[in-house]
């Protein structure tokens, strides 16, 4: 059984100095050494991410501790400024993430990675953010919201898929047979540019008459850096190809392989829950009250915990019927943690 803390608080009371102050007990393990701190830190309209102010203060707190402290992200699979590191930076700066130095873990185009080996019913090994490896502690810091994808977006994901490299994030939604929209493609060039494959080329044949890029599935290798580099959002990925019972599954393995040889340290705002989560490029409105903020040092525990406060049957949504529980079960069952957890309430 895993110890779960709870500070009960709302979005209008909220003292992110005092959840600072009640969080240095649990950093001991911290001290002088080199922490990254994993944020999402929002698209450029949504406003309901983790508020900057809420993570100063605890960025100050663990800078403070370490020999080096950064914030981190990686690169993400769909057209976005955040597909980019150097864009993804500028979105974080713009959405006020401006006080400490920002690393996008898998680099610029989502190709720098790392390989580890973990012990999963799925993967053998899993491909994450490249820059990770240079660090020994993790405080994973996440906004849960809900997720029409895998019912909820808590720790584990923010982990599993946050910190996946771009290939990796193509791994977990089995996303491999990339194609290009015809009617979007301008035929630019850039994807064949960056395919390190050479695996697409420029062609007039086929059912159109005018020139559009093709993906070669033979050579391809799903290191989808034709995503990020197309200025028109023609890459079209298949998100279906796997199902959201096993996308569940391949993010917990995936978030295994994070927690590997690293001390974690876990931090979950059940503030401002969306049902879509952050990466949705748009205002949301709350859809449950705010509970408060917990930490742990089990993710599979704070994972539970947060549904249990929340209640799971909110996270059922009507369009996808996911069963959330799926996500953490399957943790538990590989060995991340434990679904039976003890909550104590901190005032």
């Amino acid at each position: 059984m895993s110890d779960v803390y709870l500070w009960e608080t709302d979005v209008e009371s909220i003292n992110p100095e005092e959840i600072a102050e009640k969080l240095e007990p649990f950093l001991k393990d911290f001290n002088g050494r080199k922490i990254a701190l994993k944020l999402h830190f929002g698209e450029r309209d949504s406003d309901t991410h983790l508020k900057p102010g809420w993570v100063e203060p605890i960025y100050s707190l663990v800078e403070g501790k370490g020999e080096a402290c950064d914030l981190m992200d990686c690169t993400v699979l769909y057209n976005s400024p955040r597909a980019l590191a150097s864009t993804h930076k500028k979105v974080a700066r713009d959405n006020g993430f401006d006080f400490a130095p920002i690393v996008i873990a898998d680099g610029e185009k989502g190709r720098e990675e790392t390989e580890v080996e973990i012990d999963g019913d799925i993967f053998d090994r899993v491909r994450l953010g490249g820059a990770l490896q240079d660090y020994d502690c993790l405080l994973a810091v996440t906004h849960f919201t809900g997720h029409l994808g895998s019912g909820f977006g808590g720790a584990l994901k923010n982990i599993g898929m946050g910190l996946g490299s771009k290939a990796g994030k193509v791994e977990m939604h089995n996303a491999f047979q990339l194609k290009i929209k015809g009617k979007k493609c301008v035929a630019c060039g850039k994807c064949v540019e960056n395919c390190p494959e050479d695996a697409i080329s420029i062609s007039s044949e086929g059912l159109l008459s005018s020139e559009q890029a093709e993906i070669d599935h033979e050579k391809c290798v799903g290191c989808g850096g034709c995503i990020a580099v197309c200025p028109e959002g023609a890459v079209k990925i298949p998100w279906a190809s796997s199902s959201r019972k096993e996308l569940q599954k391949r993010i917990a393995e995936y978030a295994k392989g994070v927690v590997k040889e690293r001390k974690v340290l876990f931090v979950s705002f059940l503030l401002n829950i969306t049902k879509k989560c952050d990466c949705v490029d748009e205002k949301q409105e709350p859809f449950v009250e705010d509970v408060g903020v917990l930490v742990s040092e089990d993710p599979v525990a704070i994972d539970q915990a947060s549904l249990d406060l929340i209640g799971k049957s909110k996270f059922m949504f009507k369009e996808v019927m996911v069963n959330p529980d799926i996500q953490v079960k399957h943790a538990e069952k590989i060995g991340l943690g434990s679904r039976e957890y003890e909550l104590k309430k901190i005032d």
